[in-house]
């Protein structure tokens, strides 16, 4: 098999909040659920039926239907250089809308879950939202049977934006 080398269009989403970097975090974590690891190795474990992940997984997601599957504070070590930074990157996801996603094409487990980054900015401190449209990057597969879950996760996405906005 040879390499395949693409291009495709990724359209980011950058959004100034007006909030302070910790009001930010706390706003954001606040309305995703979280994935519990423990609890995910139980179900692949014990080789729990699709059903019974599929009710631990709406137990973890949050309101909007998406979690935390993992969360990065990448200023914490980064600022042990001298200069302080306020960063963190954030994987989120829903494996039921994954596991959706992927058995239509198993490449898109390069893009979901996603990524959002919340950090501070350079002009007094607010804090910004950051993210790449899921439409776009899942429309990079080729795959129009995506088009449908990349506008889901788009409006979950800005659903969790508008929420925060609202506090």
């Amino acid at each position: 098999m040879g390499d395949t080398v693409s291009t495709s269009s990724i359209e980011r989403v950058t959004v100034a909040t007006g909030l302070g970097y910790e009001q930010l975090v706390s706003a954001f974590e606040g309305e995703l659920g979280r994935f519990d690891p423990a609890a995910g190795k139980s179900l692949v474990d014990r080789r729990a039926p699709w059903n019974e992940v599929k009710a631990a997984i709406e137990r973890m997601a949050g309101p909007h239907g998406l979690m935390i599957i993992f969360a990065a504070d990448q200023g914490a070590l980064t600022s042990l250089s001298g200069k302080a930074k306020r960063c963190s990157l954030y994987i989120v996801g829903n494996p039921v809308i994954a596991n959706d996603i992927l058995d239509i094409d198993l490449g898109a487990s390069f893009y979901v879950p996603f990524r959002v980054a919340l950090y501070e900015s350079g002009d007094g401190g607010r804090a910004v939202f950051a993210y790449d449209r899921p439409s776009s990057f899942l429309s990079s597969l080729g795959r129009p049977e995506l088009k449908a879950f990349g506008t889901a996760l788009d409006g979950k996405i800005e659903s969790v934006l508008a929420a925060i906005r609202k506090r």
